[in-house]
């Protein structure tokens, strides 16, 4: 292939990539009043993202077992689009007395180009090629604030006064895996902070918020299937055994035949 080809077919590529976004723009613009009357209604259905987020199996992979507490305390779930494609996802908690007060999360991502920590690896001899090799496009955040449990003292990371002890160190990164140390994801600290905080927000935004009816759909039927499989175990255990003559052992019915002819006599 000629250099004249290969540039000619790297700019239709960078033009396909531009129309791809421009169309995924115009699709969430068009999408957000729609959200917008979806979302009231959801409002009004008890425990909507508590099945939702209990149910769906890929959301289990980034929280903890223990998470889930106060992961069925989410009330509201929304994602907000900029005319760039950035976005904010917004939490709302209810609360659990003494232990976690209700409270509004808002926490932003964008898409940044930065520049690639490997780029000093498969270099060219096309100057234009290793310039894009040299940055890389990555989702980040910022620290948010959010109010942690009580019952979660022991690792929070603003509560860990020791934090180069061996159990400091190992209370701030048990407390950086859970759900709240999700608000502190930046994706500019590789190790040290939620693990695949990106992938996370991704989930919201592409697959959670979008298609939640879907999901809270589907584990309500799989709900309503469980308990009619469970309904109708029970009534093949309760159904009642048929004792007539004609199953019975030869003693029993003749112990009956017996018990018979001595009712007959006795009202004789």
């Amino acid at each position: 292939m000629s250099s004249r080809e290969e540039y000619v077919l790297t700019d239709t590529e960078d033009a396909v990539e531009a129309m791809e976004k421009e169309i995924e723009l115009y699709r969430l613009e068009k999408m957000r009043p729609i959200y917008s009357t979806r979302d009231k209604f959801i409002e009004k259905i008890p425990s909507f993202w508590k099945v939702v987020l209990s149910q769906h199996s890929n959301f289990a992979n980034y929280i903890r077992a223990s998470d889930f507490k106060y992961v069925d305390c989410i009330d509201r779930v929304t994602v907000d689009w900029d005319k760039d494609g950035n976005y904010s996802i917004v939490i709302k908690f209810n609360g659990i007395e003494d232990d976690f007060p209700s409270q509004t999360v808002i926490k932003p991502f964008k898409l940044v180009k930065i520049e690639n920590d490997l780029k000093g690896e498969g270099k060219s001899n096309d100057e234009d090629e290793d310039e894009e090799l040299d940055e890389i496009e990555k989702l980040i955040s910022e620290p948010v604030d959010i109010i942690w449990p009580k019952s979660y003292d022991n690792i929070n990371p603003a509560k860990i006064k020791d934090k180069k002890s061996a159990e400091g160190k190992k209370n701030y990164r048990t407390g950086m895996k859970t759900i709240f140390g999700w608000f502190k994801w930046t994706g500019l600290k590789p190790g040290k902070e939620f693990p695949d905080g990106d992938s996370l927000a991704e989930l919201f935004a592409e697959d959670l918020y979008p298609y939640c009816v879907k999901y809270y759909t589907e584990a309500q039927r799989d709900l309503e299937d469980e308990m009619s499989d469970d309904g109708e175990a029970g009534d093949s255990a309760e159904e009642p055994l048929d004792i007539s003559n004609s199953e019975l052992e030869d003693g029993e019915e003749s112990d009956v035949e017996n018990g018979s002819k001595a009712k007959r006599q006795r009202v004789n």
